[in-house]
C-alpha cells in the first residue's frame, strides 16, 4: 500500500507516493536524466538479496550512460520513504516517488536523474 503526503516544489504543492516497503519499490527501472531522456540504462532493485549495502542492486551491463556506469550502483534501501541508492564506493543517492510512479534524485544532490519503473 502506497501513502502519500504533500511536498512543496518550486512553490506549489504535490502529491508524492511513499513507498510502504521494500516490495514497493522492488523491480526494474530505466534511468532517466533531465527532461526525462531515456539513457538505455536499466537498474534491478531486488528485495530478496542482500549484499553489503543493503538489498542488490544491478546495473544492466549495456549501459554507455558514463556517470551511471562510474556511480555504478550496488545496493539500495528505503529510509522514512525515500528510496536509497548506494554506490559502489559507498556514496549515496536519494529519490523521492513523485504522482506519477518515478523515483526522482534530490534535486540538491546535483544533476535531474529519475528511474522510471519498467
Amino acid at each position: 500500500m502506497l501513502g502519500f503526503c504533500l511536498v512543496a516544489a518550486a512553490g506549489a504543492s504535490a502529491p508524492v507516493a511513499l513507498a510502504a516497503g521494500p516490495a514497493d519499490a522492488a523491480g526494474r527501472y530505466s534511468i532517466l536524466r533531465e527532461g526525462d531522456k531515456d539513457t538505455g540504462c536499466m537498474l534491478t532493485l531486488d528485495a530478496r538479496i542482500r549484499g553489503r549495502a543493503g538489498l542488490k542492486a544491478q546495473l544492466a551491463p549495456a549501459c554507455r550512460d558514463n556517470g551511471v556506469v562510474i556511480f555504478d550502483p550496488v545496493g539500495w534501501g528505503l529510509d522514512q520513504g525515500r528510496l536509497v541508492v548506494t554506490a559502489r564506493k559507498g556514496h549515496k543517492a536519494h529519490f523521492d516517488r513523485d504522482a506519477s510512479g518515478v523515483w526522482r534524485r534530490d534535486a540538491k544532490e546535483g544533476k535531474a536523474l529519475g528511474l522510471k519503473p519498467l
